[in-house]
């Protein structure tokens, strides 16, 4: 892919896309998605209950497999090496400072794109934008919300506002934010030691706490729901760079497919800056 093709050449929003996930849950394997959830508190009783995965537009948890000849400009995203379902690639435009991310309905570049990320092509400290475009059919307008706070090589915690809860006068905006972890969250992601978790702020499900032994799994150390995680690989593997999975109240589906698309992009924005600096690939050309 050239280095300065510009977004105009992707497919448009209203092509024909692959189908929905739903046909590929049969086929997900489930022995490495983590076997907990964020408890769910009732209020009138104090109790907590265990929440099924349903998860509406990608699985409970992917994989992001990339080449290493390919410099970390295009991967692909799944539950298994046999089962890309996404694909994902990179646009560097170094006249204009722009690096695009681009996020598929599907495995290969002809299928049409989910989201896009705009930021700086050098990593700089600029305001990255997300935009997420209507599906096939639609004839509701892009969904276009900043990624605020991200400052490469440094760990501030980023964060993003999107509507959830449903379309219309049933949804209602929310605010998440991603924060470097080392906690069990990423440590139950098969033998990670570091990454990020994505923290509902809206949302309270246990007590305040400063020691990371004492907090119920799924619960940040100021109370609130964790509900994604992503993790470097430990193993340095030439074809799987990270870990991807949703958790609590994020792999009930009730937060909808376009918190799901935003959780994703970012959280593949913050795993590559972090896999850029580390391996002395900024920015990339």
């Amino acid at each position: 892919m050239s280095n300065d093709q510009s977004s105009s050449s992707m497919p448009a929003p209203w092509e024909p896309s692959p189908p929905p996930y739903s046909e590929h849950e049969t086929r997900v394997p489930t022995e490495h998605v983590p076997q907990y959830e964020a408890p769910h508190w009732n209020t009138s009783t104090g109790d907590s209950t265990r929440l099924q995965a349903a998860t509406k537009k990608f699985p409970p948890a992917l994989n992001g497999y990339f080449q290493w000849r390919n410099l970390t400009r295009e991967f692909h995203l799944g539950p298994a090496g046999s089962e890309k379902l996404f694909s994902m690639s990179l646009q560097v435009e170094h006249r204009k400072s722009k690096q695009t991310m681009i996020l598929r309905n599907g495995p290969t570049e002809q299928d049409p794109p989910l989201a896009l990320m705009e930021s700086d092509a050098y990593l700089r400290a600029k305001p990255v934008t997300i935009t997420i475009l209507p599906q096939t059919g639609s004839h509701e307008s892009p969904i276009v919300e900043p990624f605020e706070g991200f400052v490469p090589y440094k760990r501030i915690s980023p964060t993003f506002s999107i509507a959830v809860g449903g379309t219309g006068k049933d949804a209602h905006c929310e605010k998440f934010q991603w924060r470097s972890s080392h906690g069990k969250e990423i440590k139950e992601l098969g033998g990670y030691s570091s990454g990020w978790k994505l923290v509902r702020l809206s949302h309270t499900v246990g007590e305040t706490s400063a020691s990371r032994s004492e907090r119920t799994v799924g619960c940040s150390s100021d109370g609130r729901e964790i509900v994604a995680v992503v993790a470097h690989n430990a193993s340095w593997s030439l074809t799987k760079g990270f870990r991807f999975a949703f958790l609590g109240s994020g792999l009930t589906g009730i937060l909808g497919e376009d918190w799901e698309t935003m959780a994703v992009i970012t959280a593949v924005h913050i795993w590559l800056v972090d896999f850029q600096v580390m391996t002395n690939m900024v920015p990339i050309t």
